[in-house]
């Protein structure tokens, strides 16, 4: 009976318990290799927040050369957010600043 309390001591004062939501906020693909993205990508369906989608672009001023940028399905969507909301917002302070003067 000691032992028990004991344990149920130990393991409650012991701190949060650390979910997979946790581990897989931690997740970043920038540190990732192509091999360790497929493996992770494995387990996952595509629509999966933690899915990582890479995107390949031209690099500016080069024919040759391009970038890989390699994000979470949710990374991808908060940038694409972000994107909109500040088109939205120059696009209003635009429209508040024209104005027809003759």
């Amino acid at each position: 009976m000691t032992v028990t309390l004991a344990a149920t001591l130990l393991l409650s004062t012991a701190g949060p318990v650390v979910t997979t939501a946790d581990v897989d906020a931690a997740i970043d693909p920038k540190k990732m290799s192509q091999s360790e993205i497929r493996a992770h990508n494995a387990k996952l369906e595509r629509t999966h927040p933690n899915y990582i989608r890479c995107v390949r672009s031209a690099e500016i001023g080069s024919l040759v050369a391009r970038n890989l940028s390699c994000r979470t399905v949710a990374q991808w969507n908060d940038a694409d957010r972000a994107g909109n909301e500040e088109v939205r917002r120059v696009a209003d302070a635009m429209a508040s600043k024209a104005v027809n003067s003759n």
